[in-house]
């Protein structure tokens, strides 16, 4: 494809994927303003940005204390501050410019998407388009711009830096390392938990360099690239780490509440989530008229018959137990409770994993809103894309490793601590390579667009069951390479 029509089409997807998003959001605005429901919230990043606004600093309400707080990333409750300062605290108008400069972000995740198909199949341009339509159409990531939840910054700072490293045109230069080091550290201050990926995004970038540049991988210059790819990561997280160790006393990486959401996890009345089912809250799982905006209202609703473990366990108590703690301290307090609940009950903990692996992969029971019909329809066939594409792109695995470690790493996180359905947002555009894989080829015959007729090398063998090249069987053809002696 020339660059001309590669440019058209790289338009038409990115419209397609905007003017979706946006006819969401508007569609869900107008049953806001109808009075169907109260508009979306902010979690805990909106109280934040409330306290921000009012003169309080980044502080919270945490385990029954209110006061300074590392229970968020600062990004998202900054970027909520900024929309209430500008359009009015937590106004319609101000929900709206959030929702619609996430449909900016989700416009670009899908053009991100292309480039990362691209940059790891580079001879099969169709693996990116068919990528990049699976991104901008897909029922998620479509409804996930609506919520002012952190997900999809987080999918698209984890799928550029991702482009970066594997990218042939930034790997192995010095702009390459800075930009590769901005946007890893950025995705800490976003989502800290994706630290699980920045080893593996750095063996990515040393590696390539070294390939590219005919150099040892130990060698000073492809060392030396990784290094300025980890002070430039370092330079934008210490600022909020400093601000850490002031508040608390204490040094704190991002985040404070890791023992917390072990222990939400982990513990005799934990279903593996934060979250406990409530029967209620099942039988809301089908009770809309069909519609977006009715779909929306009865997750709406189901959200509010669920319970958390904090309102059955913690509560109750009135944190008594946490008086004189610092944050820090009462989250580690309860990852201790954790910890022991693992080591008397090490089968329960197994069961746990093993069903917090499930509903990774598939639908978070305890959660009303993976109970839509629209939700487990698009998990499933995404499920069964990506299986059939890791098979049929098994030929590839040395260009598609990184993603399958990234994937791997994570899952088994959150398989071992705690899972939600946000979780996998993040994930879930690099796998859309993986299904591109296999759809793509399909695509191509469907189409009438075969491949140039290719001859076979001595012992080279075809692994693609869904290859369109027309085969010339060359001299020595599916015979193996003899080792020579001598």
């Amino acid at each position: 494809m020339d660059g001309s029509r590669r440019k058209s089409g790289l338009i038409l997807l990115a419209a397609l994927a905007l003017g979706l998003r946006i006819a969401t959001v508007c569609l869900l605005s107008d049953s806001m303003l109808s009075g169907d429901r109260a508009g979306p919230i902010g979690y805990e990043h909106a109280r934040i940005a409330e306290n921000l606004l009012a003169g309080r600093g980044f502080s919270i309400e945490f385990l029954g204390t209110e006061g300074p707080t590392s229970q968020q990333a600062p990004f998202y409750p900054l970027l909520l501050a900024g929309a209430w300062w500008s359009f009015g605290e937590a106004t319609p108008a101000a929900v709206l410019a959030v929702q619609l400069l996430q449909c900016v972000v989700g416009m670009a995740l899908v053009l991100a998407v292309v480039w990362l198909a691209w940059s790891l199949v580079p001879d099969r341009p169709s693996v990116g388009w068919v990528a990049g339509l699976a991104a901008a159409v897909y029922p998620t990531h479509v409804y996930m711009v609506t919520h002012l939840q952190v997900a999809t910054w987080a999918a698209l700072g984890l799928t550029l830096l991702l482009g970066v490293c594997v990218s042939r045109r930034w790997r192995a230069t010095r702009r390459g390392a800075v930009l590769a080091g901005c946007l890893a550290g950025s995705l800490l201050l976003i989502e800290p938990i994706l630290v699980l990926a920045l080893p593996i995004c750095a063996a990515v970038f040393w590696l390539g360099g070294a390939q590219d540049q005919a150099e040892s991988r130990f060698s000073r210059r492809p060392l030396a690239r990784v290094g300025l790819m980890a002070v430039v990561a370092a330079v934008i997280v210490t600022p909020w780490t400093i601000r850490n160790w002031a508040v608390h006393g204490e040094p704190v990486f991002i985040k404070s509440t890791f023992g917390y959401a072990f222990w939400q996890g982990n513990n005799p009345s934990s279903f593996g989530t934060d979250k406990i089912p409530k029967p209620s809250a099942e039988s809301l799982r089908l009770e809309h008229d069909g519609t977006l905006a009715g779909m929306d209202r009865a997750l709406w609703e189901a959200r509010h018959e669920t319970l958390y473990i904090d309102d059955v366990l913690l509560k109750p108590t009135g944190y008594r137990e946490f008086a004189g703690l610092s944050e820090p301290e009462r989250s580690r307090l309860l990852g201790s409770r954790a910890q022991q609940f693992i080591r008397d009950n090490p089968g329960r903990y197994a069961g746990l994993c093993l069903r917090r692996l499930r509903y990774f992969l598939l639908f978070d029971e305890t959660n009303p809103k993976a109970s839509n019909r629209l939700y487990r329809a698009a998990t499933i066939t995404w499920l069964v894309l990506i299986v059939v594409g890791l098979w049929a792109s098994r030929d590839r695995w040395r260009a598609l490793w990184p993603t399958y470690a990234v994937f791997a790493v994570v899952t088994a996180f959150h398989a071992a601590v705690i899972v939600s359905v946000r979780f996998r947002i993040p994930l879930e555009p690099m796998t859309l390579v993986w299904g591109a894989a296999a759809v793509a080829p399909l695509m191509e015959r469907l189409l009438g667009r075969y491949r140039p007729i290719k001859v076979r090398r001595p012992a080279e063998e075809p692994h693609d069951p869904f290859g369109t090249a027309h085969v010339l069987k060359g001299p020595h053809y599916n015979r193996r390479a003899r080792r020579r002696v001598g």
